[in-house]
């Protein structure tokens, strides 16, 4: 690390935003147009849809908050370690907090993306809890991020898409070989039991 580089917490260079559930009970939050995500449509590195959708009334009447869109949530209950980007503005359960950086100058977003991701591990180790795994708001403010200056964030950043993107594809073409291989070993296999096997 170089000494332009400095450590931060967490809390003190972002909002973290937790959300709420709506009353089920009240059928009619359920029938509106505003994503409302929970850990099951963090499937990928983007939110796009949602599952469900619930009414402005729903957002009003429960502790759920509208995320702004580009925004990072992760997972500090059930499937600690994912993050996801936000592509609409979203409400959010529970189970998720934004981490909304408090100066775009200072900390870009892609950048803290790229940091949850590589301390995955630690958050899920860190999960406490009988039943269902959880981390507290307290742990996530005092999480520690290297912070190197906003340039070379956005190197960073370009540097670890470039590589994702690139390790996505091979993994396309490696998985398009295995189904391949497994459809050869059935043909093969066929052909040794009906006497077509030369």
């Amino acid at each position: 690390m170089t000494s332009k580089w400095q450590t931060r917490k967490l809390g003190d260079i972002c909002n973290i935003i937790g959300g709420g559930t709506p009353s089920k009970s009240n059928a009619g939050f359920y029938t509106g147009e505003i994503p409302w995500a929970t850990v099951r449509d963090m499937k990928d590195q983007f939110i796009i849809d949602t599952e469900h959708k619930i009414t402005q009334e729903a957002v009003k009447n429960s502790s759920t908050n509208v995320i702004p869109k580009n925004n990072v949530v992760i997972a500090s209950r059930v499937g600690l370690g994912k993050v996801c980007f936000l592509r609409n503005d979203t409400a959010i359960n529970q189970d998720l907090r934004a981490i909304i950086p408090k100066n775009n100058n200072e900390l870009d977003v892609h950048y803290l993306f790229w940091w949850f991701k590589s301390i995955a591990v630690q958050i899920e180790k860190a999960g406490t809890g009988a039943t269902v795994q959880g981390i507290k708001l307290p742990f996530i403010k005092q999480l520690e991020i290297p912070l190197p200056p906003i340039a070379e964030q956005k190197r960073i950043v370009t540097k670890l898409d470039r590589f994702f993107s690139d390790t996505d594809r091979l993994e396309g073409i490696y998985e398009q070989k295995l189904i391949d291989l497994d459809e050869l070993r059935q043909s093969t296999l066929k052909q040794a039991f009906t006497g077509k096997l030369s």
